[in-house]
């Protein structure tokens, strides 16, 4: 996984006003700020919005109805089905992870304890969702047949096989990874192979190969530097590269510089992804975000500043025309950044959480994902003369067009922001809303996240600290 850290400012553009958390200078309810698409509209599939899928501990949450129902209600089009580092020890016959010397201890001790999850399992909860599988084979510790026997058996299940990717964090020194690859040339060549054994046999899949954001910039001498570029050496056929993008977040209250900054640390994640990632990509080859989210540690993890800061990379995300994929990490897990809560003590110290609700990220998702049901076309907006994220020139009203249908935004301001959708024939929709204090921990309860629905003819009045979704 790549971790950013508050740097790299490329790609900013520069814009007046302020979050709310300085001066602002526009953008109040009688002085609406301008919106258009900032260029052509652009294709996003029907599986573009997904979400991770890694079970270790809660395994035997999989099967559980209320699993099913929840992820339904999130609205993704994708599901990374044996999730991440999972991915690489899991053994899919028995439906959990491989008892040998080469897989790290931690999931031998959770393999001999965990309820299996089988190929059926997995077929039923992507079925429940209305969703596409995304598959992380186990290029380390399988084998190519025992893989291509998986993705026969998935077809069988009625999973279709549509999207498929080589491995996962392979430039990570683990000792199953260095010796089933013990440099960036040797994946390339083995990661070539099976992609023409796998679309051989499965026509029109699209096979991913695993490529690292900011390789570049790596420490010298590790095994990450340079990795996707050596990679590109020896791959062929690959219909995609797969990048990991999660971001350090500042401690302290979240208010004023300290939120700034934790809104500024997932657009910086985003220049990161462009300059060190998007930028490699060889011509024909698209980019998957098969994981992204703030990092597990940050003091952000659950709070609707939480939800905000993935929003913002979310529809970062939407206006890049080579992104084709993203899942969020994690569907449900035990930290409060995931999409749903897997326990009731998320939060260590308190509140107590529900089990199966959404999270903030949850609650965020579940207003966006479903404007992108079915595929969209869709363009970044460029608004005029925006408030802007405290000293930086960030503009804290963002978004993206959806051609014929509307529009995604977010206010990361304090207050009530105005905004003319222009450049487009006069659409009457609805625009809904959801917002809350930043600082607020949610926790699945009632009420703990303010809505507003009303109708518009694509003048928005977008609350403060807000998601939004305009439908026509």
């Amino acid at each position: 996984m790549i971790v950013a850290a508050l740097v790299l400012g490329t790609g900013a553009v520069a814009f007046q006003g302020s979050t709310g958390t300085a001066h602002s200078q526009g953008g109040d309810e009688t002085s609406p700020l301008l919106a258009q698409p900032g260029g052509r509209y652009h294709g996003v599939p029907s599986d573009f919005a997904g979400l991770n899928a890694p079970f270790r501990r809660n395994s035997w949450q999989a099967g559980d109805p209320r699993l099913s129902q929840a992820t339904a209600d999130l609205g993704a089009g994708a599901i990374r089905v044996f999730g991440g580092s999972t991915a690489n020890y899991w053994n899919w016959r028995a439906g959990k992870f491989f008892d040998r010397r080469q897989v790290p201890r931690i999931f031998r001790r959770i393999g001999r304890r965990m309820k299996p999850i089988y190929l059926s399992d997995w077929a039923r909860l992507v079925g429940d969702a209305n969703a596409s599988p995304v598959f992380d084979l186990n290029v380390v510790t399988s084998t190519l047949s025992e893989q291509l026997a998986m993705l026969h058996r998935a077809r069988k299940l009625g999973m279709p096989i549509r999207r498929v990717e080589l491995g996962n964090e392979l430039y990570n020194d683990a000792p199953a990874i260095l010796k089933a690859f013990p440099s960036p040339e040797a994946y390339g060549r083995k990661a070539t192979r099976w992609i023409r054994a796998i679309k051989a046999r499965f026509p029109g899949v699209q096979v991913a190969a695993a490529g690292l954001a900011g390789s570049r910039w790596a420490p010298p001498g590790t095994r990450g530097r340079d990795w996707t570029k050596r990679v590109l050496k020896t791959l062929r056929g690959e219909s995609a590269l797969t990048f990991h993008i999660y971001w350090r977040t500042p401690t302290g209250e979240l208010s004023g510089k300290t939120l700034a900054a934790a809104f500024t640390a997932a657009i910086r994640s985003l220049n990161l992804l462009r300059a060190g990632g998007l930028s490699e990509l060889p011509d024909g080859v698209t980019a998957w975000v098969t994981e992204w989210n703030v990092w597990r540690t940050s003091s952000l993890r659950g709070t609707w500043a939480n939800g905000l800061s993935d929003a913002v990379f979310l529809l970062g995300l939407l206006g890049e025309p080579s992104v084709r994929h993203e899942d969020l990490q994690a569907l449900i897990f035990r930290e409060p950044y995931a999409a749903l809560f897997a326990h009731a003590n998320a939060y260590p110290a308190g509140p107590a959480t529900v089990p199966f609700a959404p999270t903030a990220v949850g609650q965020m998702l579940a207003e966006l994902y479903p404007a992108l049901s079915g595929g969209a076309r869709v363009s970044r907006l460029e608004v005029e003369h925006p408030p802007r994220i405290f000293g930086t020139g960030y503009p804290a009203v963002r978004g993206v067009a959806i051609e014929g249908h509307g529009a995604l935004l977010v206010n990361l301001t304090g207050r009530r922001q105005s905004v003319q959708l222009i450049g487009a024939p006069p659409c009457p929709g609805t625009l809904d809303s959801i917002w809350a204090a930043p600082d607020a921990r949610i926790t699945g309860n009632p009420g703990e996240i303010r809505r507003e629905t009303s109708s518009s003819q694509g003048l928005l009045s977008l609350p403060p600290r807000s998601v939004n979704r305009f439908s026509c």
